[in-house]
């Protein structure tokens, strides 16, 4: 323990700021360690569920448990949190028949859960408990139950709910995901509900919308190797297109042209456009969803960071990832 302050030293607070991190992640790690069927179930039952996802718990549990429902909220799954002692006293009319309701204590005998879940299971509600007690009152209860570890709570006194809950958010977060994925939910439904975020925006958006009138850089094959040398330190795009007329043949990107120099030196200032291109460019055509585009550039033989836009044959001018980065 800390208790001599004139001899506290920074090597000191980060060695315990690692073990309190060491401690964490080893109660996620038991709770990985416990998944079983019953995680399937839960995420199967999360997954054909017809109502909603009612999630209860009191004190640090009651925070996981508003966490968990904002989550599931996000990734399309209806769900909302509900105050264990409010339900006693009349909430309790928001659980319906076809509910999933998820109850969380790490012992499993919070009083104010077991008083309402009798009423739940009459309602006919399935009931999901996280805990860390299996033979625990509130798992008598239960339809599934999905064990978190057991380990100490981290920090000096072992008491104030640290591991617990951050085990407890971890399996939240992996049912959420999991059951997303398996109903179909997909980034534009997420940009749907996310329309005010930067990150919801620039998956709505297609790729000639990031294009700015310096997105354009292109010359022709006959153009000399220092025209082409200007147009790409000018326009620092990273690349510039290679036409014949107005139909692209090719493309010369920095690095092609720095390892060019690198090989020939001054003897490229002989050579033409036409003969340093990369030729068949990979395009993308307008209209194309940003995220597309990404997934694109980045799953191909070798990830690119440049791309030409087109419009059917017409070059509109260069993507970067860089214009994407910029736009969250």
């Amino acid at each position: 323990m800390l208790t001599d302050l004139s001899k506290i030293t920074t090597d000191m607070i980060l060695d315990k700021a690692a073990v309190l991190l060491k401690e964490e992640i080893e109660a996620i790690q038991e709770t990985q360690d416990l998944l079983d069927e019953s995680f399937r179930d839960a995420v199967m039952l999360l997954k054909d569920c017809t109502g909603k996802v009612i999630i209860t718990g009191i004190g640090k549990s009651g925070h996981a448990a508003r966490k968990m429902a904002a989550t599931m909220v996000s990734l399309g799954i209806t769900a909302v949190y509900l105050h264990p002692a409010e339900a006693v006293h009349g909430d309790l009319g928001i659980v319906q028949m076809n509910d999933i309701v998820i109850g969380i204590s790490k012992s499993g005998s919070s009083k104010e859960l077991i008083t309402i879940y009798p009423a739940i299971k009459s309602l006919g509600a399935h009931i999901i408990s996280i805990t860390s007690n299996s033979l625990s009152k509130m798992a008598e209860y239960s339809d599934i139950v999905l064990k978190i570890g057991n380990s100490k709570e981290a920090g000096h006194l072992n008491l104030a709910p640290t591991s617990s809950v951050i085990a407890t958010l971890a399996l939240g977060d992996a049912l959420a995901t999991i059951a997303a994925e398996l109903r179909g939910f997909d980034a534009d439904q997420f940009a749907v509900y996310h329309p005010g975020g930067a990150l919801g925006s620039i998956l709505t958006l297609n790729v000639e919308d990031l294009l700015t009138e310096n997105s354009y850089s292109a010359v022709q094959e006959t153009d000399t190797f220092k025209k082409v040398l200007v147009e790409l330190t000018s326009k620092r795009i990273g690349a510039t297109v290679v036409m014949n007329g107005e139909t692209v043949v090719g493309i010369i990107t920095d690095g092609d042209l720095k390892r060019l120099l690198d090989k020939h030196q001054e003897k490229c200032f002989s050579l033409l456009a036409g003969d340093i291109k990369v030729p068949y460019p990979i395009v993308i055509q307008n209209g194309t969803k940003v995220r597309n585009a990404i997934k694109m550039m980045e799953q191909g033989e070798r990830a690119i960071s440049v791309v030409p836009v087109m419009d059917g044959d017409v070059y509109m001018g260069t993507l970067r990832v860089h214009d994407v980065l910029k736009g969250l």
